[in-house]
């Protein structure tokens, strides 16, 4: 069993050797719309593309800390890289669960195989023998072309094809779907997050389980206690850390450019304007706490891997999954704030803050983080009504 309080690398260290190569290709996956591979190797060779796999398989198993702070960190070399980063070792998180035949197949090579996919049951799954028939159409496969397997949630129905049945997420190889280039987007350009479309693709039962269970952690079948931790509070913890990290820099590049900024007509510094101060420090104060909300969500969810009772309740769940949303709209609304006091050179494609703006409001827009959702959720809980959603 891994080590529930350390991870056996230093993330600092590991995230400062890739992210020499992520801020030298950063602009170049900008510009082909998918990571550059350069990037995607240089986080495997340092080691964090296998912090969410199977120990017996010559992975990590580490704390979920882990991989939310290697998120956090690499946003500051490229957000787009952190984002595929965090999106495919999000996903090793969820498959980590799955039966030990597929376990095998996929992690037998190497731990450092990266899962793409989309976790939104966006197609269908129809039961027959052996395994089912998965047709539909997924958005937001972001690394879509860097990894062999792809994680999709589909809608289940008998084999019939009308009966219901409960929700199901299904592994198949990438080699089995169609990748469609529609990533025309207005931020994360990199994530390459293009559609999938799946055309009666037949997958065996042991690639698929029943949602529910293994989102909540108490599924059956043998699993260490990393696999068995809520997915969607550590799936918003991780994006949200992204999001963080991506706010941050965003925050240099704005301190950066202010310094040395003039005003248009009269020539003063543009740093000794009291409302361009104003709006600085409000930002970083909104920045910083959102960096303190994930650090709690770390110090829970590894407290809850500890414990190792699942499901966590509805109310443990509902706080991770409200710190990292909140800790999202925070980001976004420092972002909002300083890059309006940015000025007419922050709209040019060049500026580094143009960028920073399209990635943090097109990064706040994922389901995960759905702000009125998590509000209407927290407020039900403070009525004492139930949560009325999956969290």
């Amino acid at each position: 069993m891994a080590d529930q309080t350390t991870p056996a690398i230093d993330i600092k260290a590991a995230a400062a050797a890739a992210n020499a190569v992520l801020s030298q290709t950063a602009t170049a996956s900008e510009q082909a719309r998918q990571v550059d591979a350069a990037a995607i190797a240089a986080i495997r060779a340092a080691g964090l593309s296998r912090l969410m796999a199977p120990t017996r398989f010559g992975g990590q198993e580490a704390p979920v800390s882990a991989h939310i702070r290697s998120c956090h960190a690499l946003a500051h070399g490229c957000s787009a890289a952190s984002w595929v980063h965090m999106v495919c070792a999000a996903h090793t998180y969820v498959v980590g669960r799955f039966p030990e035949q597929y376990l095998q197949e996929v992690f037998g090579e190497t731990p450092d195989v990266l899962i793409p996919g989309t976790l939104a049951p966006q197609g269908q799954a129809r039961k027959v023998d052996g395994g089912w028939i998965l047709t539909g159409r997924w958005q937001f496969g972001s690394g879509a072309d860097h990894g062999p397997w792809l994680l999709l949630g589909a809608m289940a129905v008998a084999d019939d094809g009308e009966t219901a049945l409960p929700p199901v997420h299904l592994v198949v190889p990438t080699a089995d779907i169609q990748i469609i280039d529609t990533w025309f987007t207005l931020g994360m350009r990199g994530t390459g997050s293009k559609d999938l479309e799946a055309d009666a693709v037949f997958v065996p039962a042991h690639r698929a389980m029943p949602t529910r269970e293994l989102f909540r952690g108490d599924f059956e079948g043998e699993a260490g206690p990393l696999y068995r931790l809520p997915v969607m509070g550590g799936l918003a913890s991780m994006l949200a850390a992204t999001v963080v990290g991506t706010a941050e820099r965003g925050l240099e590049h704005f301190i950066d450019i202010t310094k040395a900024r003039k005003e248009a007509y009269s020539g003063r510094d543009k740093s000794q304007k009291v409302s361009v101060q104003m709006r600085l420090a409000e930002a970083q104060g909104e920045v910083r706490l959102a960096a303190l909300l994930v650090e709690e969500n770390c110090a829970l969810l590894d407290a809850a891997m500890a414990e190792n009772k699942p499901p966590l309740s509805v109310e443990r769940s509902a706080h991770i999954r409200w710190n990292a949303v909140y800790a999202v709209e925070l980001c976004r609304r420092a972002t909002e704030r300083v890059y309006a006091a940015a000025g007419a050179g922050a709209t040019f494609d060049s500026s580094p803050l143009q960028k920073w703006f399209r990635d943090i409001n097109t990064a706040c827009h994922h389901a995960i983080c759905d702000f009125d959702g998590a509000l209407e959720i927290q407020g039900r809980l403070a009525l004492g009504m139930s949560a009325g959603a999956m969290v």
